[in-house]
């Protein structure tokens, strides 16, 4: 089959023409943040991957919290996965170790304050210090203990946190680090949450009392993360799950085939009804685009990228230097 030559700043073409629709700025992508929408298997995790391939040729710091492990797969050109190992081992060492600490005041109990500041001090080191781009954390991976309870004849109840309550510890120390470095409008830091609805869910489907809390603190550390060069890409294939507060934030939305009459209604206050209407019948690897980050300025259908494709061209442009 012959290969189709591509723009290496396109992210696909109108289907059945060779008209590419660009990328107008990876900077935008991240500080305006953007969304992958659509059901499973009709490309979103490829289409997210070149996007943070992307990022990483700018120069972007990208934290991906994966709960698929799919990144650390299709990235591991760019991901220093021996050494990462190493420190996800004593992330959790550090979480697992609260299990047994209790204290009078409930607050001081368990190991979020201890896992919290090594996650600071791990990102730290990633963002200011390593010549690493890519950062992965799987929110499910660590065990960290909080005491849900008062302290009764030298014990109390304890609590693990869930994905979601990590997430806000992560996009909360990335948030700490962005500020200290000061206001900027290129992106430095890119937060990625790949199967957001379990990590960023709405308020109506959180899976424990915590999970509202926590998807609020996340909310605030993207709301607040703009003027910092820091921003998100979230991908769901569950739009009614994802809290809105982020989702209404997402500048730049590559809306893909879905059933989810929540998804389309609210993707229509966007890109209008005869766009929104299609979103069911759309082919694998189609998407409706718009937003700041797109070169066209009114919502496209666009064929996506052939992974393939995206590497030979992209890569081979960039080197010898990426």
């Amino acid at each position: 089959m012959e290969t189709r030559e591509i723009d290496i700043a396109a992210i696909g073409h109108f289907p059945g023409s060779s008209y590419n629709v660009r990328i107008k700025s990876v900077s935008h992508l991240v500080t305006h943040n953007t969304a992958i929408l659509g059901i499973l298997g009709v490309g979103k995790s490829m289409l997210s991957i070149e996007l943070v391939e992307r990022m990483i040729a700018e120069d972007v710091k990208v934290i991906c919290l994966d709960l698929t492990n799919q990144y650390a797969q299709e990235l591991v050109d760019f991901y220093d996965a021996t050494g990462e190992e190493e420190k996800e081992r004593n992330l959790d060492t550090i979480g697992m170790a609260g299990e047994r600490a209790v204290n009078q005041n409930v607050e001081n109990g368990g190991s979020i304050k201890q896992f919290a500041a090594a996650i600071e001090l791990d990102l730290r080191e990633f963002i200011l210090e390593s010549p690493n781009t890519l950062k992965i954390y799987n929110p499910a991976r660590f065990t960290v203990w909080r005491q849900s309870g008062g302290l009764y004849q030298g014990n109390a109840a304890m609590a693990s946190l869930t994905p979601t309550e990590i997430t806000k510890i992560v996009s909360e120390a990335a948030l700490k680090i962005a500020q200290d470095l000061g206001m900027t409008d290129r992106a430095r830091i890119c937060l990625v949450y790949e199967e957001a609805h379990s990590l960023v869910p709405e308020w109506n489907s959180v899976a424990a009392d915590g999970d509202r809390a926590a998807t609020n603190g996340t909310a605030r550390a993207i709301l607040q993360g703009r003027k910092y060069g820091l921003g998100c890409l979230l991908i769901t294939q569950r739009t009614a799950n994802v809290t809105k507060t982020i989702l209404n934030q997402c500048n730049t939305i590559f809306a893909m085939r879905t059933f989810d009459e929540t998804g389309k209604d609210f993707l229509a206050n966007y890109i209008g009804n005869n766009y929104s209407s299609v979103l069911s019948s759309l082919q694998e690897r189609h998407a409706v685009f718009f937003g700041k980050a797109s070169s066209c300025d009114n919502p496209v259908l666009i064929r996506l990228n052939d992974r393939g494709d995206f590497i030979r061209v992209f890569r081979k442009s960039k080197s010898p230097n990426y």
